[in-house]
């Protein structure tokens, strides 16, 4: 996917973006129109591709007042939500730098 940072697609409902890692780097598309409220959090769906080569359908991007990070897809067992992907420690500041980059968009 080769993605621009802050491309919209207003007729679509998404904002496409690209963010350099340190190991990996990612691109994708966040749906502005599919935002819902879960209490004070706020949860946009996006699709994350890593080096242009894979795709991760049903990620979120997650938003409170003081903080955002990116989650991947989940399922509910019993009354909790579990991960379906794990992202190593080393990851974890280029998913930060990815819930950043996300956090800009949205203020567009």
């Amino acid at each position: 996917m080769a993605a621009k940072k802050n491309n919209t697609s207003k007729s679509n409902g998404f904002k496409e973006f690209e963010s350099k890692g340190n190991n990996f780097n990612y691109s994708g598309r966040i749906y502005t129109d599919k935002k819902r409220e879960a209490g004070k959090l706020t949860i946009y769906p996006i699709s994350l591709c890593i080096n242009g080569l894979i795709t991760i359908k049903g990620c979120s991007y997650y938003e409170t007042s003081n903080n955002c990070w990116v989650g991947g897809p989940q399922y509910k067992s019993g009354d909790e939500y579990k991960d379906y992907l794990y992202i190593d420690k080393e990851n974890n500041a280029d998913m930060d730098k990815v819930a950043e980059v996300i956090s800009g968009i949205i203020e567009d």
